[in-house]
């Protein structure tokens, strides 16, 4: 069981690797980031297989729900600023926090049942290390603008 750890940052190494090699490709780089956070995550969060087996459908399937209820909202989010109206922005913002409220809703909802699965500190890792990954992947996305 201790390999696993050291497995998981390798294959994250080598899928950062391959991301920069791929940045420019579209699509493919995704799976590679999304193949790297799920390793890197299951590391951080110290997940057992068990733990990750019945965890990771119920992640998936909160960030589909939460990728659309932000998608819904950013529908008209490339409007001119400029062009609104008073009552329009007013409204815009009125849709802003019905969002963020919905979310948060989504979210409690998604820790009461990870929680059937995980511990209260392995969530709180989770978050954490969602918040250091992102950072690693901007470093690492600066670091290959840079080298270009």
């Amino acid at each position: 069981m201790k390999r696993l750890p050291c497995i998981l940052l390798l294959f994250c190494a080598f899928t950062f690797g391959s991301t920069a090699a791929m940045a420019q490709s579209g699509r493919p780089q995704d799976k590679n980031v999304e193949a790297a956070k799920v390793a890197f995550l299951t590391d951080k969060m110290e997940l057992t297989a068990e733990q990750s087996q019945k965890f990771w459908p119920l992640y998936n399937e909160y960030e589909t729900k939460r990728r659309e209820l932000v998608r819904s909202y950013r529908s008209g989010y490339r409007e001119d600023v400029d062009q609104l109206s008073d009552q329009e922005a007013k409204a815009r913002l009125d849709g802003m926090f019905s969002t963020r409220e919905r979310e948060l809703e989504l979210e409690k909802e998604y820790v009461a049942r990870y929680q059937r699965v995980i511990s209260s500190n392995q969530i709180i890792k989770l978050y954490r290390s969602e918040r250091e990954f992102t950072k690693l992947l901007l470093k690492k996305l600066e670091a290959n603008n840079k080298a270009q």
